[in-house]
């Protein structure tokens, strides 16, 4: 692949592919769980839902709706060690990926409204965890095997720490980790990186 550094400190990957009428964008961002202290575990992942409740210019529900207008697909997933924003969609509408990705990594609304509703989907996901016998396995596995490293907890959080998460740090975390050299965007497939 391509690689560039803009002068914003952004990485930039490039991979032409012309086997199918196809590009998918994706936005890395080196910040997951083990970014996190104690009091806010799970804030990568609460951060990751928020960031598709709408921005300045865009309501609650138009991102998701513009990409899959355009037949493609949005979703985004936090790890450990990242958190990963992917739009996959006919090659032809690009320029709108990259214009909703832009749109919403830069000017997320974080309406404190929406956010009371995002923990609340969050907290519902970490109830569903309980009934998961792989899940509750692999996570005693970590606290065993990681008894002083943040892997030793859970990517999404804990009930205490979701529910404690105001606006006001969830624009904290944005403002430290959500800057242009933190951040790697991907894009393969069709598409000229000439043009």
């Amino acid at each position: 692949p391509q690689r560039f550094i803009l002068d914003n400190g952004l990485t930039v990957l490039l991979q032409e592919n012309h086997s199918a009428p196809v590009v998918a964008l994706n936005m890395w961002v080196q910040v997951g769980s083990i970014y996190e202290g104690d009091g806010e575990a799970g804030i990568s992942h609460v951060y990751e839902h928020m960031l598709f409740k709408g921005t300045m210019t865009r309501g609650v529900g138009e991102i998701a709706q513009e990409i899959e207008g355009s037949g493609g697909d949005i979703n985004a997933f936090t790890s450990f060690d990242h958190t990963v924003y992917h739009i996959t969609l006919a090659s032809r509408y690009l320029d709108t990926g990259l214009a909703v990705m832009a749109d919403a990594i830069q000017h997320s609304a974080f309406d404190a409204d929406e956010l009371r509703k995002e923990q609340e989907v969050v907290l519902e996901e970490i109830k569903r965890g309980e009934d998961i016998p792989s899940r509750k396995l692999t996570e005693a596995l970590f606290v065993t095997s990681y008894q002083r490293h943040p892997y030793r907890r859970p990517v999404i959080g804990n009930e205490e720490t979701v529910k404690s998460f105001s606006r006001a740090q969830i624009l904290s975390f944005f403002n430290t980790w959500y800057v242009p050299n933190n951040m790697t965007l991907v894009i393969a497939g069709d598409f000229d990186s000439l043009a």
